[in-house]
């Protein structure tokens, strides 16, 4: 038996013919089901008004369904082990990851989709970092949850135990940076006292002093000082297990809004009416199929 190989060409053309195949067949269903709708306008109105009216009362002002987030710091628990404690609260509640494109130790976004990959090694996902969501009707409720949900979180002996060490070795850290910023202080009054005005040159990069040319690496403070800025930062919210980034927020946009509520009724009310007027026209061969199965 002889094998045919296929290149690039021959693949690009089968795929093209496939999608040709495809929308052909799309489009004489749609004008099917168009002909169908036209012999029977009465059922499928029917279907259409009722689904409608349905959506429409769904998507009503006071039944309104808003999803919340929020950005949380861990301090020291794991991110799935809050993750699986905070979705095992409620079925509404998801935990989602926070991605940190440039790897600076910044939160871009929370990946709410679910396309990130744990393997991305450019677009990293934070360890210490979780974005929480939850479901709500009436958004003057989200005070009172977001304080249930700390409190559940806070009060967790296992994460409260992680805690304790997490904020030890923080404390530590946190006076050896310090420590480092006293001696850089205390020696570079030094060098000024000891330097004359005359004997102070600077460029971009350092900082020469008096005629010891003692020289101060000018880009390096700065480094040291930005990253003593962030481990404050980092320090400060180091209260509790689990520290809020602020609020829960909800979306501006409902999840059931008027206009998407209505456009899926008509939709799913046109579909609905087609497949029953299918059925009634073919009510007979239905009858006689389903007679023909039960003598069987």
């Amino acid at each position: 038996m002889e094998h045919q190989e296929m290149n690039l060409w021959d693949v690009l053309v089968l795929c093209a013919n496939g999608i040709k195949n495809l929308l052909r067949a799309c489009m004489t269903l749609f004008k099917g089901m168009v002909r169908l709708s036209y012999r029977q306008w009465w059922l499928v109105a029917v279907f259409v008004i009722a689904v409608t009216a349905l959506a429409v009362y769904y998507s009503r002002p006071s039944n309104k369904i808003y999803k919340v987030n929020a950005v949380a710091t861990l301090n020291g628990p794991s991110f799935r082990e809050v993750a699986d404690y905070f979705e095992s609260m409620d079925k509404t509640y998801q935990a989602f990851t926070v991605v940190d494109c440039l790897n600076d130790g910044v939160a871009d976004y929370v990946d709410l989709k679910g396309h990130h990959s744990p393997e991305d090694s450019v677009n990293v996902s934070m360890s210490d970092q979780i974005g929480l969501q939850f479901i709500v009707c009436d958004t003057t409720h989200i005070p009172a949850i977001e304080q249930r949900i700390m409190d559940r979180f806070n009060s967790q002996q296992q994460f409260i135990h992680v805690f304790n060490y997490f904020k030890a070795h923080m404390d530590r850290r946190y006076r050896f940076d310090q420590e480092q910023v006293d001696k850089l202080d205390s020696m570079t009054t030094a060098f000024y006292a000891s330097a004359g005005s005359r004997q102070v040159q600077s460029n971009a990069w350092e900082l020469v002093l008096g005629r010891q040319e003692i020289i101060l690496p000018v880009k390096q403070i700065e480094q040291f000082m930005s990253h003593k800025e962030q481990r404050d930062i980092r320090y400060a919210s180091c209260t509790a297990p689990v520290v809020l980034h602020g609020h829960f927020v909800p979306q501006k946009k409902a999840e059931n809004g008027r206009f998407k509520c209505t456009a899926l009724g008509l939709l799913i009310g046109w579909l609905l009416g087609c497949l029953v007027a299918l059925c009634w026209e073919r009510r007979r061969a239905i009858r006689a199929w389903l007679k023909q199965n039960g003598e069987q």
